[in-house]
């Protein structure tokens, strides 16, 4: 997704709001294994990955990883919480890959709430995707099989299965790697 095209398609921005918009998306490189966020950090930025991939997660009660998300390219990465209400986060968002995107910092993103009333309506919106996001995910724990969230995934992410460790994904869809490796292999 270009950004600028995003914009005139979905909201009507006009040439002004563009340059606007794009002039407070600052471009920033990361190296695999970096971290974009950190549990107990406020997050000040929200970014647009154009390259690499990055994962989100945070620890149990008996210090094992739980893969929350993966950002891929076209993706928005924001702890939605931490960034909207200035809360401590409670997870981690670290490169997997060497990532190059544009970000945005918390007060430029207020600052066009101010210049650009679309805005408001974009945040509401990819808020709404997030909790749909979250509520499916959910829903998948409570009513598919391990084998059944497994295809899942693969639907949903064809590209990630030879980007990602097979640890990551036997977190994300909530098995250990054993159960994982059986699954794979009846396939």
């Amino acid at each position: 997704m270009n950004i600028g095209k995003w914009s005139i398609d979905k909201y009507n921005f006009t040439e002004e709001e563009i340059k606007l918009t794009l002039s407070h998306f600052v471009p920033q490189q990361m190296k695999a294994n970096e971290f974009f966020l950190k549990a107990g950090e406020i997050s000040n930025f929200i970014g647009y990955v154009t390259r690499g991939l990055l994962r989100s997660y945070f620890y149990d009660d008996q210090a094992n990883e739980i893969t929350t998300g993966f950002f891929a390219e076209g993706s928005l990465i924001v702890a939605a919480d931490s960034f909207n209400n200035r809360f401590p986060s409670k997870e981690y968002i670290k490169a997997i890959e060497d990532v190059e995107m544009s970000v945005i910092s918390y007060k430029d993103q207020m600052e066009l709430y101010q210049q650009i009333p679309a805005w408001h309506q974009i945040c509401k919106e990819l808020g709404d995707i997030k909790i749909s996001e979250m509520l499916e995910r959910a829903e998948s724990f409570q009513t598919l099989s391990a084998h059944e969230r497994y295809q899942q995934f693969c639907e949903a992410y064809p590209n990630l299965l030879q980007r990602v460790n097979l640890g990551y994904i036997a977190s994300f869809i909530g098995v250990d790697n054993a159960t994982l490796s059986r699954i794979r292999k009846k396939k």
